[in-house]
């Protein structure tokens, strides 16, 4: 077993080169590289497979979440990164990540320096205006001491910003122990991946791990439209991150009636179809790809009656 697997999920775009060659100039050189593709696997990325520890593996069903699965039941490492296909990590990358995890021996899942236009998280708004009220409080005393932390209703909120104990991870900059990414697989639920790193840091706690953010290993994420930073605002994708109640249930029991109650006191639009998706998926006891399809309607119903 290697020191470390990186896994990409990609959809082979031409800035997957810049990545790629980022990883040649790695000052540490221990480790494999995993990527999960969809599209045609073409010579131009192939021929990186003299230069890099490489595994291709095609995607043939899914979306975000199942490309995911796929780099966590296939990793190897002592740990598992991940970045993205428009992203370029530094020099010291795999080195800072991997010395972290030898010296830190209680954290489960890390997120590095990023920099780059982040996504944002629509929950701080309504975490604004109700912090302090019992729909914001931790969920646990486990989460007492987080930054970004998980709400008895549900939802991954930022009390404040800055490095240390925090759910708030980010895929195109993570690692993970072989003993979380082992036992972790992401709820394949939503349309555009919100919120499955957090999913995996709130079950690293639950694994007995903390998880956090770290003033490391930085990675430059280009200015791409992606799925979960998209250039024009999105309602599809507030709508979405107000559903993660539903995911968060699968890890800790959320309290269905603090949730019923904050749902019937919300205005904005995305927060009321959000939060009463979630709140059906729970109570008829929803399976995620079933959940995935009623997200689909809402959403593509909400597109037609506004178009």
């Amino acid at each position: 077993m290697g020191k470390a697997t990186v896994g990409i999920p990609s959809l082979l775009r031409k800035s997957l080169h810049k990545t790629l060659r980022a990883l040649i100039e790695q000052s540490e050189d221990d480790f494999d590289v995993l990527i999960t593709y969809r599209g045609n696997l073409t010579r131009e990325f192939e021929k990186y497979e003299k230069q890099l520890s490489i595994r291709f593996i095609e995607q043939d069903t899914g979306l975000f979440e199942e490309a995911l699965n796929l780099i966590l039941s296939n990793a190897r490492g002592k740990i598992l990164l991940t970045t993205d296909d428009d992203a370029m990590p530094a020099k010291n990358w795999v080195l800072e990540h991997t010395e972290f995890h030898e010296n830190n021996k209680d954290v489960g899942i890390v997120t590095g320096e990023v920099e780059g236009r982040m996504w944002t998280n629509y929950p701080n708004f309504l975490y604004e205006k109700l912090k302090g009220t019992k729909f914001m409080e931790e969920y646990s005393h486990s989460f007492k001491e987080y930054k970004a932390y998980l709400t008895k209703t549900g939802f991954s909120v930022d009390r404040e910003t800055g490095y240390g104990k925090s759910i708030a991870i980010a895929g195109v900059n993570m690692s993970m122990k072989k003993e979380v990414y082992s036992n972790s697989r992401v709820l394949t639920y939503s349309l555009r991946g919100s919120y499955n790193e957090s999913f995996l840091a709130v079950n690293s706690i639950k694994l007995g791990y903390s998880s956090m953010k770290a003033k490391i290993a930085k990675v430059v994420h280009l200015d791409n439209d992606s799925l979960s930073r998209p250039i024009k605002d999105d309602m599809a994708l507030r709508i979405e991150k107000f559903t993660s109640p539903y995911m968060f249930n699968y890890i800790f029991p959320i309290d269905l009636d603090l949730l019923k109650e904050l749902h019937s006191i919300v205005t904005e639009e995305e927060e009321k179809i959000g939060i009463g998706l979630a709140i059906e998926g729970i109570e008829d006891k929803l399976p995620p790809e079933k959940f995935r399809e009623r997200l689909k309607e809402e959403v593509e119903g909400r597109n037609m009656h506004h178009n």
